[in-house]
């Protein structure tokens, strides 16, 4: 699949570059709402819930 580990490394590096520019920024807001707790409501709170089940 990869032609050798220069290449593998590079991809991996993309991918892991990619991942933190889209969910940086969301992983940020809903941290900036940890202390509101149950004031958040809707699609907040389901992104509010799974980011706290990863701690």
């Amino acid at each position: 699949m990869f032609a050798n580990t220069t290449q593998f490394i590079s991809t991996m590096l993309r991918i892991a570059v990619v991942s933190t520019v889209f969910i940086g920024p969301v992983a940020g807001f809903a941290a900036s709402l940890e202390g509101s707790g149950a004031s958040v409501k809707g699609a907040g709170l389901v992104l509010f819930v799974s980011l706290q089940r990863n701690r």
